[in-house]
């Protein structure tokens, strides 16, 4: 067995928190010491920018569809923004939790340190005080240094907590930030900025798609569908329906015979197009055998995606795992599959663009790929997205504790057959999202490693000294 030591002085224990805790040192202050040696000045983060974040408050939640749209701090990295919750009250109620485009986001609790530039898809949406907010005027410069190699180690490193880790303002506050020349910080700003207008172009992208998917197949919009429950006994709210014994399918779970579900499920039998099962329409779907994962360095590993990662808009936290893992190539995923999280957070869609074709992904994971005489990856992309699709997956759930789907699930759901060029139509608005997000990725990877070649620069030797 191998450790590796840290020697420290002193000095930044009497100066620092008076931590005692390691990773604050082999992280956090190691990350100040390499920033010390650039020959770029530093000023701390609270002076270019204002941090804060809103009071904690008792969350009234509302009804889908009512108050005011909420995300919590891991859904303010879906790709596009889809607030799964409301709070009851105006949008001059929840101002205090408003953000506006160009700030900067860091999560400050539960999954700790992911940082985030805010897009205009944000508008009129309420965001988690557990998002630590900061107001720059280059807030593009500001978000490459947070996911600056220097930025991450910062985050992690002062992160404090025995179980659930947190985050403060006056921690960030306290980050030395390099200030490179204005030319610089305005190159490196205005390409974030451009990535986040790729990205939401790419969001619009895939709305409309959703919205053609409806149109093109004749199904009335879900959210105007009136789910049949029966009228409440005297003196009761709580929601009652009845199911007939030829339409249990086998299934005593409330939660399959939802009438939200049975309606949506007959709109779709009076669409244009004829339905059936999914596998029909498919080359296959397939769940590969469980692996053991061991995580390595980049250089010895392969990119491995999560269930976690199918609807964030980049891979937060990017894992590798051994080119030498058993069963590795039925693991690998491949262009234009499309992927549906089977386990945990179920129904989750992904898609493989050339970006991620070849990357590793979990067993968690179930791989379709279109039949190319009958259907198109985007198209089942776009319904297995929808509420038509996401209402199928997940009453098909099972499990006592966690939650799973297996290949027989998926293959059951019911789909609309349409010529091939209206799936065309729908899924040429998806192929060009994921498309724009790959840009948007590579252009904010790239101003970051640049931004990382420039602070490995090192301060110039004083006159007089040797180098």
């Amino acid at each position: 067995m191998s450790l590796d030591f840290l020697r420290i002085g002193s000095v930044y224990l009497r100066k620092g928190e008076k931590r005692l805790d390691s990773s604050y040192y082999t992280l956090a202050v190691r990350a100040r010491w390499e920033l010390g040696r650039t020959r770029w000045p530093l000023r701390p983060l609270s002076e270019v920018a204002q941090i804060f974040y809103p009071g904690r408050f008792k969350r009234p939640y509302a009804p889908k569809g009512k108050g005011v749209p909420f995300v919590g701090s891991r859904e303010m990295f879906f790709w596009p923004l889809q607030p799964r919750d409301s709070l009851y009250g105006t949008l001059d109620d929840w101002r205090d939790l408003m953000v506006e485009r160009g700030w900067v986001l860091v999560s400050r609790s539960g999954t700790v340190g992911q940082v985030l530039l805010v897009s205009r898809d944000f508008a009129n949406t309420a965001v988690t005080e557990d998002a630590i907010r900061l107001e720059g005027q280059k807030g593009g410069y500001l978000y490459a240094f947070l996911r600056s190699r220097y930025g991450r180690d910062l985050l992690q490193g002062v992160q404090f907590g025995a179980v659930i880790k947190h985050l403060e303002p006056d921690q960030i506050g306290s980050f030395p930030v390099p200030f490179l020349p204005e030319i610089v910080q305005e190159r490196i700003h205005a390409n974030m900025l451009h990535a986040l207008s790729l990205l939401e172009r790419g969001s619009r992208l895939l709305k409309k798609a959703e919205r053609l998917l409806y149109e093109l197949l004749g199904l009335p919009d879900p959210g105007t569908l009136t789910p049949h429950y029966l009228p409440n006994v005297s003196g009761t709210t709580v929601p009652t329906f009845a199911v007939r014994r030829s339409e249990l399918d086998g299934r005593l779970d409330g939660s399959y015979h939802l009438p939200e579900v049975e309606s949506l499920l007959r709109a779709l039998k009076k669409g244009k197009y004829p339905l059936v099962s999914l596998e029909n329409l498919t080359a296959y779907i397939r769940i590969p055998p469980r692996f053991k994962r061991h995580y390595v360095d980049p250089s010895k590993g392969v990119p491995f995606v999560r269930p976690s990662d199918l609807a964030t808009v980049r891979v937060l936290e990017k894992r590798y795992i051994g080119k030498w893992t058993p069963g590795l190539p039925q693991a690998l995923l491949r262009h234009h599959e499309v992927l549906v999280s089977r386990s945990g957070s179920i129904g989750d869609i992904g898609f493989v663009t050339r970006a991620w074709d070849g990357w590793a992904g979990s067993d968690d994971l179930a791989r379709i790929a279109a039949k190319k005489s009958l259907s198109r990856p985007g198209y089942l992309y776009a319904f297995l997205s929808s509420a038509y699709g996401q209402a199928q997956i997940k009453r098909e759930i099972y499990g006592g504790v966690i939650d799973h789907l297996e290949v027989e699930h998926l293959a059951g759901i019911r789909i609309p057959s349409p010529p091939l060029k209206i799936q065309e139509e729908i899924g040429r608005r998806v192929y060009q999202a994921f498309s724009l997000r790959d840009q948007a990725n590579a252009l904010e990877e790239k101003a970051i490693a640049d931004l990382e070649d420039l602070l490995q620069t090192p301060r110039p030797p004083r006159q007089g000294t040797s180098a």
